[in-house]
């Protein structure tokens, strides 16, 4: 699992981004243990509904990605501990799910865990099952996403664009980087970049202090714009942004504080947009 996880995140042969290496170090420069394996709990099986709910415990670990279903997802690890995923099952049959779990470090827990649900429209319903909403997934049976109106209709989510059910985007193999907790890349050049409708993009890059932080994202205005923003490594401080009007957009900061900052590629717009990402650390002088 984790060698699948490295062609999702890492691949240097599947025509996208080429990286040299994963960092799986912390940002003061030491070694921290990768999380402890994610265990699954109170599993439902069979269900009648187009829907398996996933719970369970994955101490130490930042956030959990699940593989199995139409696409990568992943679900944050709460404060306690716990996470909760539901994963919509498109057509009755079983379904064998793969949950690993990634350290706040981009590490990844040694061991993986394994999850198997069979979708049977005809199964009597399980007593006392919730979704990770807490909504009864009933509502859920033959239930289709609508598009443009701000809610989670078929209960796997995600809503309206953001939704796979309406949107043909293909995201590309970084993802997922959808929250500030995706981890951190060397600098470089990374080729065939997609920011699907709905969406934004975190790229992680450690620097020291005094180094120079250069950020570009390669794109055409006309197929849909693209904003730029740089988070300290306090993950909530703005220290540089660019939303210009035109092709390409780009930023420098000179970090005051070493650590590990946050690159957030967002599109204002309703496109699927393609991108090219140039990330430039220059070391400070002396």
């Amino acid at each position: 699992m984790r060698a699948l996880l490295s062609v999702l995140v890492f691949c240097a042969a599947c025509g996208g981004p080429t990286v040299n290496r994963a960092d799986g170090g912390v940002v003061d420069g030491s070694t921290s243990p990768p999380p402890g394996a994610p265990i699954i709990s109170g599993l439902a099986t069979p269900v009648p509904w187009p829907l398996a709910t996933i719970r369970g415990v994955a101490n130490g670990g930042h956030r959990i990605i699940l593989e199995g279903s139409d696409n990568p997802l992943a679900s944050t690890v709460l404060p306690d501990g716990t996470f909760c995923i539901d994963v919509p099952m498109p057509s009755p049959g079983a379904y064998d799910f793969v949950v690993a779990s990634q350290g706040l470090d981009g590490q990844f827990a040694e061991v993986t865990a394994n999850a198997s649900v069979v979708f049977d429209p005809n199964a009597p319903p399980p007593s006392g099952v919730t979704t990770c909403s807490g909504a009864d997934p009933r509502g859920c049976m033959g239930a289709t996403e609508i598009c443009d109106n701000g809610r989670d209709d078929d209960c796997n989510g995600l809503r309206d664009l953001a939704d796979p059910a309406c949107s043909t985007c293909e995201d590309d193999i970084f993802e997922p980087n959808d929250g500030l907790g995706a981890p951190r890349l060397d600098p470089g050049r990374y080729d065939g970049l997609v920011l699907c409708a709905g969406s934004v993009d975190y790229y992680g890059i450690f620097v020291g202090v005094g180094d120079t932080i250069q950020a570009r994202a390669l794109f055409v205005h006309a197929n849909g714009n693209i904003d730029l923003q740089l988070y300290a490594p306090d993950r909530s401080t703005v220290v540089g942004q660019t939303t210009s009007m035109t092709d390409d957009e780009s930023l420098e900061y000179v970090a005051t504080e070493g650590g590990e900052y946050k690159v957030r590629v967002a599109a204002p717009g309703s496109e699927n947009t393609q991108y090219v990402l140039v990330i430039t650390v220059i070391p400070a002088a002396g």
